[in-house]
């Protein structure tokens, strides 16, 4: 039976100070911190080793291919959000916020709130505290790579709206309320709203447009001269509302 990632790394020939520094490595904060405990641990110690500790060492094992797989996973996911958060975003707005999620800036940043600079095992010829950036985003990467083998899609996209969605929707403000309400209740987890017309009054040549929205169990109702306008200043109303009972 072929060995575990955890196995081959703590069977390898450290030295005392090296198999303190593995050993006082904590991994359950870490993965208190993603929201996502793993069934093989030795993927969360996989994605954790760097190829300059592997070569250092002997070891069969890095992060090299868990990151290739991250890469490709996160893509994957946030661009699977973006297109349900934003509705009405067009094509090349989609991709620029895409690629501010996933560029290197924010990938390091999140691999530095997560503190993985401190527990990823690297070789002697990198710093403890001068980790490049580079090494922090494809750890960071490999890391969201394990969560996928390990748990699905299911949970890696869980993992990554975690860490991302709250940025996504900060960007909103600058978005239809429409976008605005459904990232609101995505990023809290809660149902998508439901939109329904409720009625039209007015002349043919200037109709008016009533629209019921209903979302976490509240219902707002506007009127606009679109259907569509209808439909923000009602999804207006009721983000207003649930962002007030949040601050309450």
């Amino acid at each position: 039976m072929a060995s575990s990632p955890s196995s081959v790394i703590n069977s390898a020939v450290l030295s005392p100070q090296e198999k303190a520094r593995v050993e006082a490595r904590d991994l359950d904060a870490l993965q208190d911190a993603l929201g996502y405990h793993f069934n093989d641990r030795g993927l969360l110690e996989e994605a954790l080793c760097h190829s300059s500790f592997a070569n250092e060492h002997g070891l069969s094992i890095n992060n090299e291919r868990l990151e290739f797989l991250g890469d490709s996973v996160l893509g994957f996911a946030v661009a699977r959000a973006l297109y349900q958060m934003y509705p009405e975003a067009p094509e090349g707005e989609l991709t620029r916020m895409r690629a501010e999620l996933v560029c290197g800036a924010s990938l390091t940043r999140k691999a530095k709130d997560l503190g993985i600079p401190g527990l990823l095992l690297h070789g002697n010829s990198i710093k403890d505290g001068a980790l490049p950036s580079s090494i922090c985003e494809d750890a960071m990467e490999a890391l969201l790579g394990a969560v996928f083998l390990d748990g699905g899609v299911s949970a890696a996209e869980r993992v990554i709206h975690g860490l991302l969605l709250h940025e996504a929707e900060d960007r909103a403000i600058v978005l239809d309320p429409k976008s605005q309400l459904q990232i609101w209740l995505q990023a809290r987890e809660l149902p998508l709203p439901h939109y329904e017309l409720t009625g039209v009054t007015g002349p043919s040549h200037a109709p008016v447009f009533q629209v019921r929205v209903r979302a976490n169990g509240a219902q707002y109702t506007a009127s606009g001269s679109t259907r569509k306008g209808a439909e923000s200043a009602a999804a207006s109303l009721l983000l207003e509302a649930l962002r007030k009972e949040e601050a309450e």
